[in-house]
């Protein structure tokens, strides 16, 4: 449900791109709507109270048993994800996720949509870090939220008249490398630009590197292991963040080296379901008499 609130934060961006809105689960009706009247959502909310629509995609989550959370109506919902599809109603893109909790942020699936850059949020703390080359790390929003796919976006600037070497290159090159550690986060894979091709003295061949500003972003996801439905949660979690590099001019190479910042990184809750409150306590008193986490 969170992820409805934020793409009612985008909505007016992507309809003015041409995109209409809406949404489908397989929450009765009633629910739905004192969602959307709560929460002001203004784009459909589609009911498929009995995941006929759903099944009909093949993208009803498998993985959960029909005896399995019955009290949260888990089964027959959906793999989480997002169709794009264009005015003839074909699907152009989908990105969707096996996790029955994770979901894409707003800004991830606004910029999937248009082609476009991310930015750090306004609201999200930045560091910027000067050495050789110029790092700056932030977030693409204002917080991370519990299973929310965020990205951490990196900014490097290489000094003019210096080049950096991308994946590809020779060993005897150290390439641009991104490490990004914290307790209770998953990772993605990093997304690089693409490199330009450089002939090089003493190679016979083109030799990949990365020139001026460029833009490398990860997906970062908190866990449970950090925040617990129902439970209070901490305001940040501090992200570290190491950058390494070799830098070369024309005419030499300096030694490898290694940039390190750390990031705090505000903590928000999710929008959480109705009883969730009376469900936590329950999971506490169960927690106190065996002496065990609940999952």
């Amino acid at each position: 449900m969170t992820q409805l609130v934020q793409l009612q934060g985008i909505k007016e961006n992507l309809e003015e791109a041409g995109y209409s809105v809406f949404a489908i689960s397989n929450d009765p009706v009633e629910i739905l709507g004192d969602f959307a009247s709560k929460h002001d959502i203004t784009f459909s909310l589609l009911s498929d109270s009995d995941s006929a629509v759903i099944r009909a995609f093949g993208i009803m989550n498998q993985l959960i048993r029909p005896d399995e959370g019955q009290s949260m109506r888990w089964y027959g919902i959906p793999y989480p994800g997002t169709y794009y599809v264009d005015a003839n109603m074909v699907v152009t893109d989908k990105d969707f996720h096996q996790h029955h909790a994770r979901r894409a942020s707003g800004s991830s699936v606004l910029a999937r949509a248009l082609g476009q850059e991310m930015e750090v949020h306004s609201e999200a703390e930045s560091v910027d870090v000067s050495d050789q080359i110029n790092v700056s790390v932030g977030l693409s929003e204002p917080a991370l939220q519990l299973e929310v796919v965020s990205q951490l976006l990196i900014d490097i600037e290489i000094p003019e008249g210096m080049h950096a070497y991308a994946s590809g290159a020779p060993d005897q090159f150290a390439c641009l490398s991104l490490e990004v550690e914290g307790d209770g986060i998953r990772i993605g894979d990093v997304s690089w630009p693409a490199s330009e091709p450089m002939n090089t003295l003493g190679i016979d061949e083109e030799v990949p590197i990365y020139k001026g500003r460029i833009r490398a972003s990860l997906p970062i996801t908190v866990t449970s292991d950090v925040i617990r439905l129902g439970h209070e949660i901490p305001d940040t979690l501090q992200v570290s963040v190491a950058v390494g590099f070799q830098l070369c001019n024309d005419d030499e190479c300096f030694l490898p080296e290694r940039i390190e910042a750390t990031l705090s990184c505000a903590l928000d809750r999710l929008v959480e379901p109705e009883g969730l409150s009376i469900y936590a306590d329950r999971v506490e008193a169960i927690e106190a008499e065996t002496g065990k986490l609940v999952r």
